[in-house]
């Protein structure tokens, strides 16, 4: 049962990452808004000289790449936990505090979704920018994009500590990118959405559905695109909030065991 101590304790772990985090915030800001903006570049303004224009694929981009950014900052996350197993272990002493194991790694999950909320949340106001009047602001759902934006986030803070329970130590965390994340995200829809993948090929599509990166694009882009062309929002949704819980219990285990918190 969750006591008042408790409650504090998290609150105060939480408030001190957020704290150490936002004294870096700005560089991973402009890194996020330089890898969307040499994207939004290329598609915008380059592809189109080639013959490859839609009105429509902007946006498109925009949305899917502010959606993946959280896969992306989960390696900044991971790093600093296995090099603090690596290291001074302070999570030793944060597992001594008035607070269960499971309670300590939620709220590791937590500071990692607010890490990649909080660096992408200039990627809007750039893509702006570059897609001027093609993005058009008023035709996004906001309420179901803040919605979809804090779901994902979510997602991807206890992904990270799925992740990070089966990665031995900081040589490892190469693979995690061409092994996981890279597959997750160009065969999660980062070019497509799934009902195009559909159109083509069925079977690869109904295979997807395992993918959760496929609810990630879909859910988002409904919120600024024409929504019969993606999953159902609300689809979306639930299917991310099923993931977080599978792959959090997951996590949360391996890392008790790891840390014989059991």
């Amino acid at each position: 049962m969750l006591n008042k101590e408790i409650i504090q304790t998290f609150f105060a772990i939480l408030c001190k990452d957020i704290e150490i985090y936002n004294r870096r915030w700005i560089y991973r800001a402009i890194d996020a808004l330089v890898w969307v903006s040499c994207v939004l570049l290329v598609a915008y303004h380059i592809m189109p000289l080639f013959g490859i224009e839609n009105r429509q694929y902007g946006t498109f981009t925009l949305l899917g790449h502010l959606a993946v950014w959280g896969l992306l900052e989960m390696l900044t996350s991971i790093a600093m936990f296995l090099a603090d197993l690596q290291g001074d272990r302070t999570v030793s002493y944060y597992l001594s505090l008035p607070i269960s194991s499971s309670l300590f790694f939620v709220e590791q999950a937590c500071a990692s979704a607010y890490k990649s909320m909080a660096s992408s949340i200039l990627i809007i106001p750039m893509g702006k920018i570059i897609l001027g009047s093609d993005l058009h602001l008023h035709a996004i759902h906001w309420p179901k994009f803040f919605i979809a934006f804090f779901t994902l986030n979510m997602f991807y803070g206890f992904f990270t500590l799925f992740v990070t329970s089966y990665i031995p130590d900081l040589p490892t965390l190469t693979m995690v990118r061409s092994r996981i994340m890279f597959p997750l995200w160009f065969l999660g829809g980062c070019q497509f959405s799934w009902k195009m993948l559909y159109q083509v090929c069925p079977t690869a599509a109904y295979i997807n559905l395992c993918n959760p990166i496929v609810y990630i694009m879909d859910g988002i882009r409904s919120t600024a695109l024409p929504a019969d062309q993606f999953l159902p929002f609300w689809l979306c949704m639930n299917m991310l909030i099923l993931f977080s819980i599978l792959f959090g219990y997951l996590g949360i285990r391996k890392l008790q065991h790891r840390l014989d918190c059991i």
